[in-house]
């Protein structure tokens, strides 16, 4: 898409496009990267769109995705254009129409930052910048048509966005304690465990070894993102996980007991497909 860009703000230091457009590409592929995960994810990101935008001849919008890039590669921050901000965004303006959608997008992209989707999940978490970004870009000159297929790609930036933005924004909830019983959470697709789960492991080693409890069960549970299968051998390993956590503790083996129900238990019921982070869990169980 054409953008008539003058300058973009990364951190917070400006980086002006130079005066012959379309000269950043060449000088962002293959850079040395310097940044965490997200840093690098963005870059693929900036860069794939940077591309994309020589590919039609649009060398101001390459430019601008470039630099982008080049800021990623280096471990700078990089932020999300604002819609209609001249000081950080492209001179074309979006349609009226379309700023409260892409206001409400943009603070749930930070809130979903803020709440550590970087460090989560890196590459949805950069997927969700770069296609807002693309958006914005797309739809600022939504009427000039120096894509025929323009509208297209404005939508499918948009629709790229939101799925990402939706699969960032779920946050995996505290583990948290139950009336006779312990019940700790997982992130999605995991069996590892966080420190806030190996606190409340810790917690349930010391109720066992105050004498009141013969025995103790691990049950692993799964939500429905996943086939039958691969969710009976996650719960397996979410199960397994606690119950090594419990032995190293100094809860004796012979008096654990390790078991799983996949997806077949939820505590919240869900459609097929659906990630729910309070049905990734495993319940510890004591018996007295």
């Amino acid at each position: 898409m054409k953008l008539n860009m003058k300058a973009a703000v990364f951190a917070a230091v400006p980086l002006l496009l130079t005066a012959c457009a379309g000269t950043q590409l060449g000088e962002t592929r293959g850079l040395p990267q310097s940044g965490n995960a997200f840093d690098q994810a963005l870059y693929a990101g900036y860069l794939d769109r940077s591309q994309h935008e020589y590919g039609y001849g649009n060398y101001s919008s390459s430019d601008a995705f470039a630099l982008k890039a080049q800021a990623a590669a280096a471990g700078n921050p990089v932020e999300p254009f604002t819609a209609n901000d001249k000081g950080a965004h492209p001179p074309g303006l979006v349609p009226d129409s379309d700023l409260p959608a892409m206001v409400s997008g943009r603070e749930k992209l930070v809130a979903a930052f803020g709440n550590g989707a970087k460090q989560r999940l890196p590459a949805d978490a950069a997927t969700a910048q770069v296609n807002y970004d693309c958006w914005i870009e797309e739809q600022s000159y939504i009427g000039d048509f120096a894509e025929a297929d323009q509208p297209i790609h404005a939508q499918q930036c948009r629709d790229a966005f939101e799925k990402a933005l939706a699969a960032i924004s779920v946050v995996t909830p505290e583990p948290a304690v139950l009336p006779g019983n312990i019940v700790v959470f997982f992130d999605w697709d995991s069996s590892a465990l966080t420190t806030a789960a190996q606190n409340l492991i810790r917690e349930a080693a010391r109720i066992f070894d105050r004498g009141d409890m013969s025995a103790v069960e691990t049950v692993g549970h799964a939500d429905k993102s996943g086939t039958v299968a691969y969710n009976n051998e996650l719960s397996a390993e979410r199960s397994a996980s606690v119950a090594s956590e419990l032995s190293r503790l100094g809860v004796p083996t012979d008096d654990i007991d390790v078991t799983w129900r996949g997806e077949a238990d939820p505590l919240v019921p869900t459609a097929d497909g659906v990630r729910e982070p309070q049905n990734r869990r495993v319940e510890i169980l004591f018996e007295k």
